[in-house]
């Protein structure tokens, strides 16, 4: 990792910071792994068996569910491509490389053996996931108090579908790429921002995305320390969008090596169809789920398709969370919400949809800010209910991923 990460790291995680995350990850990723291990030993599986196994006992074979297996079989193995196989075989390509790479890198000093994997993976994403809650707690204090910083990390770690941020899953390393280039580029320090933005586009194939916000964000800055008597050097603005476009830059080198392997830059793209990835619009969302309800009604809805209900919640909480955001922490921020929402809208399924949205944190500080003092109690709880069932459906092999 470069030494550009590793600074910030070390000036933003002191006391006071791991004072507001580690409660938060402690309290709330023990409560997630105690409930999906009960829910596996009483509730059991659709069918009575997990469809893959990888220990005897369920507790070390928690771990083990949906995309986690091809993050530690890419940690294990590497990428394959079978330039042959028709469009709906499904290819580890699709994932990108700084989350395994990182599983990697600790398991073999953990020793290297089919434990070690789990063990990393698992380990990695509670420590990605304090670090983060670190930074979101320094973000926050530059536009709320103390408690409502911390309102905003509880908010965020109770979130229904936090349940990710102790499962193998690149949720709590994007978490944390995200909220430091933001920060770091509101303090225009553009070197960390960029490291972090290259690290996010290296990530997962939205990363790139990032990069836009980036770009208004440091914009905005740079028009706002401008006035007519000094206006602001347009060479700051040129760093700041170089910075802006690493995330780019990060796409762009994995595709370079996706084309040695397959002979296509994007054939990570083409095969996003064979997980059921494909789009028809806002259009087509909406008419899905109005003929459905029309003809069994909300109750037949949901008893038919609970995990859509639950991610299209989450979908609903995001859209309307929008313009507050764009309120009180500006555009950029609204913009970053959308862009990563929107794919999950106009996907045929809303696969994975409240999954996005949980990394999403300029939602979880302005709810913070905004609710009142006696309510934020309940909102917490309320949130930690939903991940608890989310959590339930997940390690029980139901179709929430």
């Amino acid at each position: 990792m470069p030494t550009v990460i590793l600074r910030p790291i070390a000036r933003v995680t002191y006391l006071h910071a791991l004072r507001a995350s580690l409660p938060a990850v402690v309290g709330t990723r023990l409560a997630i792994f105690l409930v999906g291990y009960l829910a596996v030993v009483i509730f059991g599986f659709p069918g009575g068996r997990p469809p893959v196994r990888d220990f005897d006992d369920e507790l070390r074979n928690l771990p083990s569910r949906f995309d986690a297996r091809w993050y530690l079989q890419i940690a294990a193995e590497g990428y394959h491509y079978d330039p042959a196989a028709p469009p709906t075989v499904q290819h580890n390509i699709v994932f990108f490389p700084a989350f395994p790479m990182a599983v990697r890198a600790v398991a073999r000093v953990l020793g290297g053996g089919t434990s070690s994997f789990f063990l990393a993976g698992t380990v990695l994403s509670l420590v990605l996931f304090a670090a983060a809650l670190a930074y979101l707690y320094l973000f926050a204090r530059a536009s709320l108090s103390e408690t409502e910083a911390l309102v905003a990390v509880w908010l965020t770690a109770a979130y229904p579908f936090a349940c990710f941020y102790g499962a193998i899953y690149t949720e709590s390393l994007f978490l944390l790429e995200t909220v430091a280039a933001f920060y770091h580029m509101r303090e225009r320090q553009f070197a960390p921002a960029a490291g972090w933005g290259l690290l996010a586009g290296l990530t997962r194939p939205n990363g790139c995305l990032l990069a836009a916000p980036l770009a208004l964000a440091a914009l905005i800055d740079w028009r706002r320390s401008s006035n007519a008597q000094t206006p602001a050097p347009i060479a700051m603005l040129m760093r700041a969008w170089s910075a802006a476009a690493a995330p780019i830059a990060g796409m762009l080198i994995y595709a370079l090596a996706i084309w040695r392997l397959t002979g296509s830059p994007f054939t990570w793209v083409e095969g996003q169809g064979a997980w059921g990835h494909t789009y028809q619009g806002l259009t087509g969302v909406v008419t899905d789920r109005y003929r459905i309800i029309m003809n069994a009604g909300i109750s037949g809805y949901i008893a038919s398709l609970p995990h859509d209900f639950l991610n299209g919640l989450a979908v609903l909480f995001v859209l309307a969370a929008l313009w507050p955001v764009a309120r009180r922490l500006g555009i950029a921020y609204a913009m970053w919400m959308l862009l990563n929402v929107w794919p999950s809208i106009a996907a045929v399924n809303l696969i994975s949809a409240g999954r996005y949205t949980a990394v999403l944190f300029p939602s979880f500080i302005w709810l913070a800010g905004s609710l009142p003092e006696r309510h934020r109690g309940a909102w917490i709880a309320g949130f930690g209910a939903l991940q608890a069932l989310c959590a339930a459906m997940f390690y029980t092999w139901r179709p929430l991923y």
